[in-house]
């Protein structure tokens, strides 16, 4: 007869058998499922490189790299390939990178988000001297879009000077989207750090981020490649030239666009996102105001969605000069992220968009 002992030893055996059968099965399920995202997508994405578009996504599912692909041209005149390496615009998705300077001088004591733009920028006009940089980060300070196009040659002394004496879009404390803003941002985050803005963003995160093909106005441009943009299939330039020909001059666009990055760059900082100490990381990944549509809160340059229980299902933002169209995103209670671009026109990239974006939210079953 079996003893006591025995009979429990036995017991406790299969049941670690079966525990560590069922994790497996598990397993076995998330890995299919990932392959199956990531083949859909890669379908989707070659298909719309057959009709013109180019550009790249990557896809991460909880630390594993489920796609991470160029797709089409990024050069029709060279015929250079898109790849996942490729710099190419972000658009307003470097209001993330800003904020992000910010909220890191802000831990360091260096700035107080409660201040006004008048207490860290002399000559300031009103009305956005009295803007809080809080209400700033979060599109509530009530001002205007733009000051000018923005390619046009702009300085930052000018931007001071003239741009903050510009009407108010709204009243604070209501949602309004300004450029402005962020440029102004911008200019702080020169004026506290004695640094360009560019090369603070470079020693504090792209460097850090190991974002080696990134950045604004590129200097040294060896061993990169650069994607240009086509509307209506003609070609309109590399972004990154326009901006060099001004010699930083571009303060209409520098800090809430202009950036440039490749797509595996932008993955590596979602990671450097999330690694970042308590103090820097939290504000950056909570919503802090609501926003203009119902189902959506703002936070410091990304936009936060909510499902039926008032919970973010997915956070990001986009960005689009007309002509690339980015999407940089993740789906906090998944574990995904995902960041896609195109080349060939917002209008058509747009759809690719879409349904690339529904592939991955269904592929991890994360629905509003």
């Amino acid at each position: 007869m079996e003893t006591a002992v025995r009979v429990i030893l036995r017991i406790g055996v299969a049941t670690l058998m079966l525990a560590s059968a069922a994790t497996q099965i598990a397993a076995d399920e998330t890995q299919a499922s990932d392959a199956a995202i990531a083949a859909n997508v890669d379908a989707l994405m070659a298909d719309a490189a057959r009709n013109g578009f180019g550009g790249a996504v990557v896809i991460e599912r909880e630390g594993r790299v489920l796609l991470s692909k160029g797709y089409g041209l990024a050069n029709r005149r060279t015929r250079d390939p898109f790849t996942d390496e490729t710099v190419a615009p972000i658009g307003s998705i470097t209001k993330n990178f800003t904020a992000l300077a910010l909220v890191q001088l802000a831990a360091q004591g260096r700035v107080d988000l409660q201040a006004s733009v008048g207490s860290y920028l002399p000559g300031a006009k009103e009305p956005a001297a009295s803007a809080r940089l809080g209400d700033i980060l979060v599109h509530h300070a009530g001002l205007a879009e733009y000051c000018g196009e923005d390619f046009m040659r702009r300085t930052r002394q000018e931007l001071v000077a003239v741009c903050t004496a510009l009407p108010l879009e709204s009243t604070p404390g209501k949602w309004a989207y300004s450029n402005l803003g962020y440029s102004l941002l911008a200019a702080i985050v020169e004026q506290v750090s004695g640094q360009s803005w560019e090369d603070y963003l470079r020693d504090h995160v792209l460097a850090p981020a190991g974002m080696a093909h990134s950045g604004w106005m590129f200097p040294d441009r060896s061993g990169m490649q650069f994607a240009e943009g086509y509307l209506d299939d003609q070609p309109r330039g590399v972004e990154a030239d326009r901006v060099a020909h001004l010699k930083g001059e571009v303060w209409n666009l520098k800090g809430n666009g202009g950036l440039q990055a490749s797509a595996a760059d932008m993955r590596r900082y979602y990671m450097f996102l999330m690694a970042l100490p308590d103090a820097v990381h939290d504000p950056m990944t909570t919503a802090h105001a609501d926003h203009q549509e119902d189902g959506v809160r703002s936070g410091y340059g990304l936009a936060f969605r909510l499902d039926r229980s008032g919970q973010p299902y997915r956070i990001g933002h986009s960005g689009s000069d007309g002509v690339f169209l980015s999407y940089f995103m993740w789906l906090p209670r998944k574990q995904t992220f995902m960041y896609f671009v195109g080349n060939n026109g917002e209008d058509r990239v747009q759809p690719v968009l879409g349904v690339v974006l529904k592939a991955v939210q269904e592929g991890v079953g994360a629905t509003p």
